[in-house]
C-alpha cells in the first residue's frame, strides 16, 4: 500500500502531534463503530470527536432565525458544494444563504477554543470539505473515508499503527444521539424541529444536482417557501465521492439510521454536548 506525499506527511503529524479528528457522522457507511474509534488512536490522533454536537448547535440556530425573521427566505449552507453552486450559478440569492458557518467549521472552532494547541483534521465524505478548510483556516487537513482507510493501511505496515493498554473505543465528549442522522437528506428538517415554525408548504428538502434546479426554481417564484434544505450528493452526504462503500443509497442511509437508533441507548453523561459549553462560540460563516 501506497500513500502521496501528502498524506504521508498528514500520516506522520498525526503520529507526532497532538491532533484532533472531526469525524462525519456518515462514518457507519464504511467503518464499523467502535472499531474506527480504536483505528483512528491507533495512528495517532489525541482526541476524536463526532460533528454531531455543531449540527445540534446550527439547529438552534436556524430554528432562531427563521422564527425572528419570518418574512426572510432562507436557504441552509451546511453543504459547501451547495454554497459554491448558489454562488456560481444563482448569485442572486447568495443572500439568501444563512450566515451560520458548516458542521465542520463550526466542530473545528469550537475544539480549538478548548484545545488550542490542537491539530484539527477532519475526516468524511465530501471532496468539496478539502476546499473549505484551505478558505477557512480553522481546519488543518480534510480527508476523505478512502485516504484514511489507506492510511490505516499504510500505517501498519510502516510502523506507524501502535496498540495501546486501556484503549478508549469512545468518542471524546462533546456529541449527540439525534443530529447522527445529519448526513441524510432532510435530516436538518427532521432533526430541527420545523413542524414548530414552519408549514409544510414553507420548506423543500432537495438533493442531487436535477433536483437541486428544480428546488430553487420553486424558491425563487415562490415567495411563500421560507426555508431550502438541500445536499448536493445523490442521498445527501451518504453519497459523497469519498466514500468506499459500493451499497446503493438506501443501504447506506439504513447505516446511519441504524447507529443512531443504537445511539439512543448509550449513556452520554459529561460527554453529552450541552448548548451551554458554547455560548460565547461564533457560528458565523467567516
Amino acid at each position: 500500500m501506497e500513500l502521496n506525499t501528502e498524506l504521508i506527511d498528514v500520516l506522520k503529524t498525526i503520529n507526532k502531534e497532538k491532533v484532533i479528528c472531526l469525524l462525519a457522522p456518515s462514518f457507519v457507511v464504511d467503518f464499523k463503530y467502535p472499531k474506527i474509534i480504536l483505528e483512528l488512536r491507533r495512528i495517532g490522533f489525541n482526541k476524536i470527536v463526532e460533528l454531531t454536537y455543531s449540527a445540534k448547535l446550527i439547529n438552534k440556530e436556524i430554528h432562531k432565525q427563521i422564527l425572528e425573521n419570518k418574512k426572510k427566505q432562507y436557504i441552509c449552507g451546511n453543504c459547501p458544494s451547495v454554497v459554491k453552486y448558489i454562488e456560481n450559478k444563482y448569485p442572486e440569492l447568495k443572500k439568501n444563504i444563512m450566515d451560520i458557518a458548516s458542521p465542520m467549521v463550526i466542530m473545528a472552532r469550537f475544539m480549538k477554543e478548548k484545545y488550542p494547541s490542537h491539530i484539527i483534521v477532519f475526516v468524511g465524505p465530501c471532496f468539496s470539505k478539502k476546499q473549505e478548510a484551505k478558505e477557512n483556516k480553522e481546519v488543518d487537513y480534510a480527508l476523505t473515508f478512502k485516504e484514511i482507510n489507506d492510511m490505516f493501511l499504510y500505517a501498519k505496515k510502516n510502523g506507524f499503527y501502535k496498540k495501546q493498554e486501556n484503549e478508549n473505543k469512545h468518542f471524546d465528549k462533546f456529541y449527540n444521539d439525534y443530529t447522527k442522522i445529519y448526513p441524510l437528506s432532510g435530516a436538518v428538517a427532521e432533526t430541527m424541529n420545523t413542524r414548530e415554525i414552519l408549514k409544510p408548504e414553507e420548506m423543500i428538502i432537495a438533493d442531487g444536482i436535477k433536483e437541486i434546479d428544480k428546488a430553487i426554481m420553486k424558491f425563487k417564484e415562490n415567495k411563500k417557501v421560507r426555508f431550502l434544505d438541500m445536499l448536493f450528493c445523490t442521498g445527501g452526504c451518504v453519497g459523497g465521492p469519498g466514500i468506499i462503500s459500493t451499497e446503493t443509497i438506501e443501504q447506506r442511509e439504513d447505516r446511519v439510521i441504524h447507529y443512531r437508533d443504537k445511539s439512543k441507548n448509550e449513556k452520554l453523561g459529561k460527554n453529552f454536548g450541552k448548548f451551554k459549553y458554547a455560548e460565547n462560540l461564533s457560528l458565523k460563516r467567516k
